[in-house]
């Protein structure tokens, strides 16, 4: 609100973002960064050896890896439309939901097709979920503080991205590839719901 920039502009830094102004989309902005990284490095960087430990050879695990990766291209060019034609925060939304219920067919699938389509979903809608997450970010803060908001934003989320693999063997252990993909999936649905406290900027110039 226009009001609030003043206050904005003169604090600054890490307690502007953080301030009456913009703690909503702030508190948004890292649910959705942090939980996003632990689900996207969490899944990808095991991919294949959690497909090997469910009983696929070598060979198999590895091509599935390549389909199901390929399918993150036709999700970020979705995405990169929906967001102007339909908004940031739905397909924001959307695409998170989205990649936690493709996480739960993962987590459930029992067969190479079952878990060639979970995958391919998975990777459409995470991706997906990338492309909008880097249009939104910049947008939900005014110039003098875009930067600091941004970047601790992105900063919080790599945190989850260095924790998210190491947690990745306890889980397999624990409960095999349908607790991890469980757990991404949860994790996907945390980030929806942080989704939903980011403002809608579709349409309208960038805060001064």
């Amino acid at each position: 609100p226009a009001a609030a920039r003043p206050d904005v502009a003169a604090t600054g830094g890490l307690r502007a973002v953080w301030g009456p102004a913009l703690r909503t989309r702030t508190a948004g902005l890292w649910l959705v960064w942090f939980f996003l990284n632990f689900a996207y490095y969490g899944a990808f960087t095991w991919l294949p050896t959690l497909l090997v430990a469910s009983g696929h050879d070598l060979v198999h695990s590895f091509g599935y890896t390549v389909v199901i990766t390929a399918a993150q291209v036709p999700g970020y060019a979705v995405a990169a439309y929906l967001i102007e034609a339909w908004g940031r925060r739905p397909t924001l939304v959307t695409f998170l939901a989205g990649a936690a219920g493709a996480s739960y067919l993962f987590a459930v699938a029992t067969t190479p097709a079952g878990v060639i389509t979970a995958g391919c979903l998975l990777s459409f809608f995470a991706l997906g979920a990338w492309g909008a997450l880097y249009a939104v970010t910049p947008e939900m803060y005014p110039t003098s503080v875009r930067g600091t908001g941004s970047g601790w934003a992105a900063g919080f989320g790599r945190i989850a991205s260095i924790l998210a693999p190491l947690s990745v063997p306890v889980l397999n252990r624990a409960g095999e590839i349908w607790l991890v993909f469980a757990v991404f999936a949860v994790a996907f649905g945390i980030a929806a719901a942080g989704a939903l406290l980011l403002a809608e900027r579709r349409g309208l110039t960038l805060e001064e």
